[in-house]
């Protein structure tokens, strides 16, 4: 979940060290931990015990990268952020507008449902006032509306509606089926068949 493919700007320990390989390697497999246990239990339980424990480590190593868990929370989510960007360009490559719609739907549709842990964490922690969650959901949205604001180039349905479009998208996953027809609906004009 958490790669971290090729990062642009080294990867550092918490003492400040460059992480080679094998040790961006071990941050990755906390993360992915991490993750998994965000999503059976909530992210104020977590403690480091229980992601050495699934990591198969120790809590030295932990520390090695995170100062404590909501540090590494933190740092899932700005991954998942960086993930987003993705979201951008969905529907770019479409042959019309109803198929961009429906690419960018599903699109922010998969990496809600891959991120559904996660994403609820940054909400809660955003509502709650931490503005470094806040700017990472703020990222996350600004991505999707992008990703709506082109095909609303495409559509001249979205106008200034992207933002709206996208928290609607990025809803939690019992709200997704309604909201993928109403951003369809809201994105082409037309009732969704399905």
């Amino acid at each position: 979940m958490a790669k971290s493919d090729a990062p642009k700007v080294k990867l550092r320990t918490v003492d400040k060290r460059v992480a080679g390989r094998r040790a961006t390697e071990t941050r990755d497999r906390i993360l992915e931990a991490l993750s998994t246990l965000l999503g059976s239990m909530s992210y104020r339980n977590v403690r480091v015990t229980d992601v050495v424990r699934e990591v198969g480590t120790s809590p030295a190593t932990f520390y090695q990268y995170f100062a404590d868990v909501e540090t590494a929370v933190l740092a899932l989510a700005q991954d998942t952020a960086k993930e987003s960007a993705g979201l951008k360009t969905a529907g770019a490559g479409a042959r019309n507008a109803g198929a961009a719609v429906d690419q960018v739907i599903a699109a922010v549709a998969a990496y809600v449902k891959k991120n559904e842990a996660l994403l609820r964490v940054i909400d809660t922690a955003a509502a709650e006032g931490d503005k470094r969650f806040a700017k990472v959901r703020q990222t996350v949205v600004g991505n999707a509306a992008a990703g709506l604001a082109v095909v609303g180039g495409k559509t001249k349905e979205v106008a200034g509606n992207a933002d709206v479009l996208a928290t609607l998208l990025l809803a939690g996953p019992s709200d997704a089926a309604a909201a993928r027809r109403l951003v369809h609906w809201g994105l082409t004009g037309r009732k969704p068949t399905g």
